[in-house]
C-alpha cells in the first residue's frame, strides 16, 4: 500500500505525464494546478469510498492507458513483462501463427500473414478480424495483450474466431504454433529474357543484403526491367526501407522524412553512398495490406519518378513510435512523429485531431484531394497512404477455394499425393487425373459443394493444387513459379512493364493502360 507522501507524488507525476502525452497546454486545460488537483481528488474517492478495496497500482495502470486510449492506436503502456515480450519480437524468436495484426474500429485486424507459416497455410488472409482467442473476446484489446495470447511454445495450439468479410458465420481455426523465421526475400526470377520479378515480403535486419543479392543474380541472368512486389508486406526496420530505396535511387536524394513536436522528430533521411541509381523501367506493386516501410519504399520510387507504382492504395500506417523506459522497468511506446514522401505527403491515413488534441479516426480523414508534384511535375495525391500511379484490383479467390485453404485440406491431400506416388514428374499437373483424385479426397472427407462452386473455383483450385504439391517435392521456388501463374493482378502488371524499354516509355505506356483511372 502507498504511503500518502508517495501516493500523491505519483499523482502528479501521473498527471503531468497525462499533459505531456495529450499535448494539452494551459490555454486548453486551464491551470495545470487545478488539473492536477482534479484526477488526485478522483484517485483519492476511489481509494476512500468505493465499494471494495482498490489495488492502486492497477488503477493507477487503468488511468496511464485510458489517457493513451485518447490518442493513436499504436501508442501503448508497457508492463515490464509487456516490454521484454516485445524486445523479444523484435531482437528474437518466438513461437507463434505468422500474422501481422492491428487494432481497427476497437477490432483486432489481420493486416497480412507472413508467408510460409502456420497462418499463412491455413489460408487466414488479410482484413479478418480476430473476434475471439481461446473463446474469449478480442473486442476492445490491445496490441499488447493480443500478442501475449497469440504467442506461445512452438507446437502448442491456438484456437481462434475470424470474422470475414462475405461469410455469415464466425470461422473457426486451430493453427498450431511454430517459430517465426521471415525471409525478406522468398523468391526472385526471371519472367522472361529481359523481365525480372522479387518479392519482397518483410523489411528485417538483413532485408537490403537479401534483396542486393538477387538483384546481382538478376542483372547477371540478364534483367532489364523489375517487378518489385510489396503487396502484403506490412514493414519494418526504417533503416531497412532506406537501404532498399538506396538500390534505385541516387545519392543524396530524400528517401523520407519524418515531422513531430520535439524538434529531434524532424529528420531527413537520403540515400547514402551505397546509392545505386539506374533508370531502367521499374513497378513496385503494392496493395492495400503494403505498410510501414513498403510505403516508404513506394512513395520514394514514386516521388522521384524512379517508376511507377501499380496496385491498390497502400494500408496507410505512417507513424514513429518511440519506446521510452518508466520506473520499475516499464516502458511507454508513444507516436513521435509521422512519415512523409519526398514530395511532402504525409503516409498516414488518419491527420485529424479533435479540439481537445485527441487522435480521432474518421474515414478518410486526410485530404485525398490535396495535390502534391512528384521530381518531374507529374500530379500525385495525398490522403494518406499511396495511391497507385495505375490502378490493378486482383480477381476476386472463389469461396469453395477459400474454404479449402481453411480447412488445410489442399495442404493435406498434396502430403498423401507426395507420399503415396513416387517419383513425380514435373508435369504432374497435365495429368487429368489429379483433379479427380482430388474430388474423391473430398468426398471421404464429406466436403460439400456445389457444381457451380466447383466451375467457378477451378482455376483457383488447379493452381493451389499444382503450387502445393510443387513445394512438397521441389521447395518454395517451384511453389512459387505456379502461384504466379494465377496471380491476375501480376500478370496485368507484367503486361503493363513489357511494352515498356525505357523508363519514360513505361511512364508513357501507363497513360494508355487499362487500369490507369484516379481511384
Amino acid at each position: 500500500m502507498f504511503r500518502k507522501r508517495s501516493f500523491t507524488i505519483l499523482i502528479l507525476t501521473l498527471a503531468v505525464l497525462t499533459i505531456s502525452v495529450t499535448g494539452l497546454v494551459v490555454a486548453k486545460a486551464g491551470n495545470v494546478r487545478d488539473t492536477v488537483l482534479l484526477f488526485q481528488d478522483v484517485m483519492h474517492k476511489i481509494r476512500d469510498e468505493y465499494v471494495d478495496q482498490v489495488d492502486l497500482e492497477k488503477l493507477i495502470y487503468g488511468g496511464i492507458r485510458g489517457m493513451l486510449g485518447t490518442l493513436d492506436p499504436h501508442s501503448q503502456f508497457l508492463t515490464k513483462k509487456q516490454y521484454d515480450n516485445l524486445m523479444v519480437s523484435t531482437h528474437g524468436s518466438f513461437g507463434g501463427l505468422g500474422i501481422e495484426i492491428d487494432i481497427r474500429n476497437d477490432w483486432l485486424t489481420v493486416i497480412a500473414p507472413i508467408e510460409g507459416t502456420p497462418a499463412h497455410r491455413v489460408g487466414i488472409v488479410g482484413g479478418d478480424r480476430i473476434v475471439k482467442i481461446e473463446g474469449e473476446s478480442t473486442r476492445g484489446i490491445t496490441m499488447t495483450g493480443a500478442i501475449q495470447k497469440l504467442r506461445g511454445p512452438k507446437g502448442t495450439d491456438v484456437t481462434i474466431s475470424i470474422q470475414r468479410e462475405g461469410e455469415t458465420e464466425l470461422l473457426d481455426y486451430t493453427i498450431t504454433r511454430d517459430i517465426i523465421k521471415i525471409k525478406s526475400v522468398p523468391f526472385a526470377a526471371m519472367i522472361d529474357d529481359e523481365l525480372g520479378y522479387v518479392r519482397l515480403a518483410a523489411f528485417s535486419d538483413d532485408t537490403s543484403d537479401e534483396l542486393r543479392k538477387a538483384l546481382k543474380r538478376l542483372r547477371s541472368e540478364g534483367m532489364q526491367k523489375l517487378v518489385i512486389d510489396l503487396r502484403r508486406n506490412t514493414g519494418g526496420l526504417l533503416s531497412q526501407a532506406i537501404a532498399v530505396s538506396e538500390q534505385f535511387l541516387e545519392q543524396d536524394q530524400i528517401v523520407v522524412s519524418t515531422k513531430g513536436r520535439q524538434p529531434q522528430q524532424n529528420r531527413q533521411f537520403k540515400a547514402g553512398s551505397r546509392a545505386q541509381g539506374g533508370d531502367y523501367p521499374l513497378v513496385v506493386l503494392v496493395d492495400n495490406q503494403s505498410a510501414s516501410a513498403s510505403e516508404i519504399v513506394a512513395g520514394a520510387v514514386q516521388d522521384l519518378d524512379r517508376g511507377l507504382v501499380v496496385g491498390l492504395t497502400t494500408f496507410g500506417k505512417g507513424t514513429v513510435q518511440s519506446v521510452m523506459r518508466l520506473p520499475g522497468g516499464n516502458a511507454l511506446k508513444l507516436t513521435t512523429a509521422k512519415y512523409y514522401t519526398p514530395s511532402g505527403r504525409c503516409i498516414n491515413k488518419y491527420e485529424d485531431y479533435d479540439e481537445d488534441d485527441a487522435f480521432i479516426l474518421p474515414e478518410g480523414a486526410a485530404d485525398s484531394s490535396q495535390a502534391y508534384y512528384t521530381a518531374a511535375g507529374r500530379t500525385v495525391y495525398g490522403g494518406g497512404g499511396i495511391r497507385p500511379d495505375v490502378k490493378i484490383e486482383p480477381d476476386e479467390l472463389a469461396k469453395i477455394a477459400s474454404r479449402l485453404a481453411r480447412q488445410g485440406l489442399v495442404f493435406e491431400f498434396a502430403v498423401g499425393y507426395v507420399a503415396g506416388n513416387g517419383e513425380i514428374p514435373e508435369d504432374f499437373g497435365d495429368d487429368p487425373g489429379l483433379m479427380g483424385s482430388f474430388l474423391e479426397f473430398l468426398a471421404e472427407k464429406e466436403f460439400e459443394y456445389t457444381e457451380e462452386e466447383l466451375e467457378k473455383g477451378s482455376g483457383f483450385i488447379d493452381i493451389m493444387l499444382r503450387s502445393e504439391i510443387a513445394r512438397k517435392i521441389w521447395g518454395n521456388d517451384a511453389s512459387y513459379t505456379i502461384r504466379l501463374e494465377g496471380d491476375s493482378q501480376l500478370q496485368k502488371t507484367i503486361d503493363l512493364v513489357r511494352e515498356a524499354t525505357t523508363l519514360s516509355e513505361l511512364f508513357a505506356s501507363a497513360e494508355q493502360f487499362s487500369g490507369a483511372v484516379a481511384e
